[in-house]
């Protein structure tokens, strides 16, 4: 890293750019050994991920992609990366789902005629699990993991920690064989569901939000960031970005406690 950036001295980069530069290299050799990746091979969409939680502008994120891109070509190595931050933005505000909320999600579960399809929105509120990934379930998915009950079906982990969703899907695997798929609904068909309950009670909510809220309680039980990550589908910087949440908001809490009593 030293011999690029005494390149750009050479080049007659100013001092302000070099430092910017050197910040930006060590920070990418975090990324690199966090994930065990080398120059040669790593996750692009896990580095826009990785820096948008500290370069938060355009601009800042653009800086960012081209120290990169410098320090990739002095070592020979071609490859052209995204200058532009992802708009899906690993960083989104996070949004916990409220009780009355959730209650009001169950009241709606109740009213449909198929359990099948309640207990698909129910992974999708409880599991975080999208239409498409519930498509992918067997009954054989469903199983232990040292006394936990958990689904595992490839890269699908979860761990069931409601207690309704564990009822039914215990009563799904004592009725049907293990090779049979776990619910027979449609992932259209719970796609289609879902957005229509949203739209009837009015919530902005998107299966991306129960899943940060799994996340959360996964987190609140006090599991480990790494096994968070693992059974949760999230990626690293968005299960520490709402560790982060939590843990201020619980922080404010205990000071907001203690100054009352002092009051």
């Amino acid at each position: 890293m030293e011999d690029f950036l005494s390149s750009l001295i050479e080049d007659g980069y100013k001092k302000n750019t070099i430092d910017t530069y050197r910040r930006v290299l060590r920070y990418f050799r975090t990324f690199l050994d966090l994930y065990g990746y080398d120059l040669t091979d790593f996750d692009e969409d896990k580095l826009y991920g990785y820096f948008s939680s500290r370069y938060r502008t355009e601009k800042s994120f653009r800086t960012a992609m081209s120290a990169i891109q410098h320090y990739l070509k002095f070592k020979g190595i071609k490859r052209r990366l995204k200058f532009v931050p992802p708009e899906s933005g690993e960083f989104q505000e996070f949004r916990p789902v409220k009780k009355e909320e959730f209650d009001a999600l169950y009241s709606q579960l109740s009213r449909l005629k198929s359990e099948d399809l309640q207990t698909a929105l129910l992974m999708i509120f409880r599991l975080g699990l999208s239409p498409a990934e519930i498509g992918k379930l067997k009954v054989s998915s469903y199983g232990y993991f040292m006394g936990i009950p958990v689904l595992t079906e490839k890269k699908i982990k979860r761990f069931i920690i409601d207690n309704e969703l564990k009822e039914r899907l215990e009563s799904i695997r004592q009725e049907k064989l293990p090779i049979a798929p776990l619910l027979n609904v449609r992932p259209a068909t719970v796609k289609v569901t879902f957005h229509r309950i949203m739209k009837q009670l009015g919530f902005n909510l998107t299966v991306a939000d129960f899943k940060d809220n799994y996340v959360a309680e996964l987190l609140k039980i006090g599991l480990p960031i790494d096994i968070v990550v693992e059974y949760s589908g999230r990626s690293l910087e968005r299960v520490s970005y709402i560790n982060r949440v939590l843990n201020l908001r619980s922080k404010a809490e205990v000071i907001e406690k203690k100054l009352k009593k002092r009051d």
